[in-house]
């Protein structure tokens, strides 16, 4: 779905700008602070919901899966829609952040 894919885009900053690999405590600090500047250059949205996007997204989906997630958009290939489907979730939940 387009739409999902839209959403994607919005976040992949995550893992373009990150580094490390995580350490099964969630997303590598330096990956968070990435995600959260391209996040906040998109438009209408505030730090509040950029660090929520994360924070559930951490709680939902393996920083494998999004690496994963990141490459495909990069490729120009949809990520598969569990992936799509958890980044609309986390980004539909921190709306109204």
């Amino acid at each position: 779905m387009r739409s999902g894919l839209a959403l994607a885009f919005a976040v992949v900053g995550l893992v373009a700008c990150g580094g490390g690999d995580g350490d099964g405590e969630g997303y590598p600090q330096e990956s968070i602070d990435a995600f959260v500047q391209e996040c906040r250059a998109q438009p209408n949205t505030s730090e509040g919901q950029c660090r929520c996007v994360v924070e559930r997204l951490q709680e939902s989906m393996p920083y494998e899966e999004f690496e994963r997630a990141d490459i495909a958009l990069k490729e120009n290939r949809e990520p598969a829609e569990a992936s799509i489907e958890k980044l609309r979730t986390a980004v539909t939940a921190c709306a109204t952040s």
